[in-house]
């Protein structure tokens, strides 16, 4: 059997992922059309962190779920590599190159701002090192995948206690950083708790389904999805219920309460909990699709939406529209393609269900 048929009867397994990741992307979504004035803006403060909280959380576990019991040879190694950078590396760095070029020679007041007086922040962002704006996640999300291969390597000799170690390991700068400096840099460390605690999910998985049974509640799903919209940092922050209101990274990323909430709709989608079923369907399976370059592109066109068009309804619609339509272009013409060429192979046509997107 080959790797690529291999790796889509295991992603099959698990159906209700890429439309988890469909709405991980609609989170993003949904969060910056209010940040733009398009819906009100209680949805925007802090909520698009709780869809990249899943979108951590999805690629930590889906690597691990993929790659952890295989031996990690050379062969598995480099097409693990060439997966890993042919879904990732090529549309983010068409997109910094052409917000350099958009920001400084055709509209200054472009989202994606990189001034060339700024070199160094440039450099960092094509070297994988720290991005600005939305894009910031891109480099968490490459750094996760080389520090995976750490603990890939440490596996077969010790076994599941790699990620464990690997994961307190890579956190442990910025529990110091955040701690001396009270700054969290957009860096690995700092969110590398969510791709371990996905990944440790992987490897314990057998035993998860072991003591619930093999399944969730079916109301569970339904409360666990309620409460993730009802959750909303902004909404929290005004009813004195947040752990520290004005700060969006300890209000999301750092607390409990949101954490239960993206944990438990995690769980039951790996349960296939029949009240989420939804996300096994074309819709969501579509956003799922499309969602990296749905996140990438999105922002830059709400904006000029709202700028010229307004933040009515129909600028609403026009921005959500475009949106998804050019995140299925890029998906169908540039990212699939790409994939095809980089890895060497035909991918499948539901290519990221295995490719977690930010």
């Amino acid at each position: 059997m080959s790797q690529g048929v291999e790796e889509r009867k295991q992603s099959a397994q698990i159906p209700l992922l890429t439309g988890l990741r469909g709405l991980a992307a609609s989170i993003v979504l949904f969060s910056h059309t209010a940040i733009v004035g398009m819906l009100p803006r209680v949805f925007g403060h802090g909520f698009g962190q709780v869809g990249v909280m899943i979108f951590f959380v999805l690629s930590g576990f889906l690597m691990s779920y993929l790659y952890i019991r295989r031996e990690p040879n050379k062969k598995n190694v480099s097409s693990y590599i060439r997966a890993r950078i042919g879904r990732v590396v090529p549309l983010y760095l068409i997109v910094v190159l052409i917000s350099v070029v958009v920001s400084n020679f055709v509209y200054g007041q472009f989202r994606y701002s990189l001034p060339l007086d700024q070199i160094g922040q440039i450099l960092q962002a094509i070297l994988f090192i720290q991005a600005p704006w939305e894009l910031w996640t891109i480099p968490v999300e490459v750094q996760f995948y080389a520090v995976f291969v750490i603990a890939w390597l440490l596996y077969p000799k010790v076994g599941k206690a790699s990620l464990f170690i690997v994961g307190a390991i890579a956190s442990l700068p910025a529990v110091v950083y955040l701690g001396v400096y009270q700054e969290k840099p957009s860096i690995l460390p700092t969110y590398a708790f969510a791709f371990f605690l996905g990944a440790i999910t992987a490897v314990f998985l057998p035993q998860i389904k072991s003591r619930l049974g093999g399944r969730c509640p079916s109301l569970l799903g339904a409360v666990f999805l309620v409460l993730l919209f009802l959750n909303l940092p902004a909404l929290r922050d005004g009813m004195h219920l947040s752990i520290s209101p004005g700060s969006v990274y300890i209000s999301t990323w750092l607390d409990p309460a949101t954490w239960f909430i993206v944990y438990g709709l995690f769980i039951c989608c790996l349960m296939e909990t029949s009240t989420l079923a939804m996300f096994d369907s074309k819709p969501f399976i579509f956003l799922g699709n499309i969602s990296y370059g749905l996140y990438l592109l999105h922002f830059p066109i709400l904006e000029l939406t709202a700028r010229y068009i307004g933040t009515s309804p129909v600028g609403l619609l026009v921005g959500v529209a475009g949106s998804i339509v050019l995140a299925w272009m890029s998906y169908r013409y540039f990212e699939v393609p790409v994939m095809k060429i980089i890895r060497g192979r035909r991918p499948s046509r539901i290519i990221d269900t295995d490719e977690p997107a930010t």
